[in-house]
């Protein structure tokens, strides 16, 4: 019985397309910010936020960047603003706990005062970063691929965001 388990967990891990190598890419800008997107994703670039799929798998790729209200995040986990930044990368995880469409796995700080998070979405894995720029606001990146392989695509872009002043 654990061996099925286990076998069903990994292949759950493993659906839908691995990620092909991260070669040339565009450089996309919003009026608060831009970033790198490797190729073959498509881009569709609003005034605050950037979206996109991978042309590979459309149907599950996702990558959204937008300005967002970390008050608001707090607020409605059920939390008192201001908080770290960690606590509203958190806060926005368990906002996806329950809507019962996502679950946290972990979390780290990184040069600059953001905070990376990875877990699971119903879609598969699932990578965000929260940028804070000040007072309530921040910039929030979020990509979501059928599996672990597409990390780099996530790295490539989370690296990559540029504050505009």
């Amino acid at each position: 019985m654990v061996v099925l388990v286990l076998s069903l967990a990994l292949a759950a891990c493993s659906s839908g397309p691995s990620a092909p190598p991260i070669g040339e890419s565009q450089t996309v800008c919003t009026e608060m910010f831009c970033i790198d997107v490797p190729q073959g994703w498509v881009v569709d670039v609003g005034e605050r936020y950037v979206a996109a799929n991978h042309d590979l798998d459309a149907a599950n790729t996702f990558l959204t960047a937008g300005v967002i209200n970390l008050e608001a995040i707090v607020v409605n986990a059920g939390g008192t603003w201001p908080v770290p930044t960690a606590q509203v990368a958190r806060d926005f995880w368990i906002l996806l706990e329950n809507a019962g469409v996502g679950s946290f796995d972990r979390s780290r700080r990184v040069v600059g005062g953001a905070e990376r998070s990875w877990g699971t979405h119903e879609d598969g894995t699932m990578w965000h970063l929260l940028h804070p720029t000040g007072g309530n606001s921040g910039i929030g990146i979020e990509m979501r691929a059928p599996n672990g392989s597409w990390e780099g695509h996530a790295d490539f872009v989370f690296d990559s965001i540029e504050v505009l002043p």
